[in-house]
């Protein structure tokens, strides 16, 4: 089974300008994904951007890197235009993997299951989320809740995703809701089928580029994560995640 993993990174957060570039212990965060990434047993890594800046500290550290367009307006159709140009010689895969590029705590591991769980299953779409434990998460409107089905076979699917504190509780229980962690599988074909949709309602009104699947039919699997995982979203997070990783030394 031959795969890819596309890293999509952009300067122009709104939240937190020159994201990707950060540094996290003397490493520009894009340098911390790639690293991970290259790690698994995925047979190519590819940080894609606009951003020449970004292609620049990507060579620094000797990682690929596609240089795209500004036309994306997403991560996913920045993926759909990196992989039109990676297929251009007739190079095909059968997995392709979307890992967020503000994601530095994601684990190989974790990619390997995805991989694993690809060959094994009849699966379009796969992707993680963990447990909530702490309130202040279950609020907090940047971290993306999704509501799984019931476990079969050690993963779910996903019946929806919101920025809200989905599902409703008149008091905090630890464990009930689930975090979404940015990271995507695809096969070819769910690839292919998604590069076809328009965006949909419910997609620009949570700023949510996956409901577009969900209000498409698309089913999106799940595995639950055990490890420690911070997305980040704004110059805080930095501090987090740097004191996680100290943590692992």
């Amino acid at each position: 089974m031959k795969s890819v993993i596309l890293i999509p990174c952009r300067l122009e957060s709104t939240r937190f300008p020159n994201k990707p570039l950060a540094h996290i212990l003397g490493k520009p965060m894009i340098q911390w994904v790639y690293e991970a990434a290259e790690k698994s047993e995925a047979t190519e890594v590819f940080i894609i951007t606009d951003s020449q800046q970004i292609i620049d500290a990507v060579e620094a550290f000797d990682g690929q890197a596609i240089l795209t367009s500004s036309e994306p307006q997403n991560g996913t159709e920045r993926c759909e235009e990196a992989m039109e140009i990676l297929t251009s010689d007739g190079t095909d895969y059968d997995v392709i993997i979307n890992i967020q590029g503000d994601e530095p705590l994601i684990d190989p591991e974790d990619i390997n299951r995805m991989l694993d769980l690809f060959e094994e299953e009849d699966i379009d779409v796969l992707t993680y989320i963990q447990p909530i434990v702490d309130e202040q998460e279950y609020r907090n409107p940047n971290v993306v809740k999704a509501v799984p089905s019931q476990f079969s076979e050690g993963f779910c699917d996903v019946c929806y995703f919101s920025r809200s504190p989905i599902p409703f509780m008149d008091s905090f229980r630890p464990d009930i809701a689930f975090k979404h962690i940015g990271i995507y599988g695809f096969t070819a074909t769910a690839f292919e089928e998604i590069k076809s949709l328009d965006a949909s309602l419910l997609e620009e009104v949570e700023r949510l580029e996956q409901l577009r699947w969900v209000q498409n039919h698309i089913i999106l699997s799940a595995l639950v994560t055990e490890n420690q995982l911070v997305g980040v979203d704004t110059p805080e997070d930095i501090a987090v995640v740097e004191n996680i990783l100290k943590s692992k030394i």
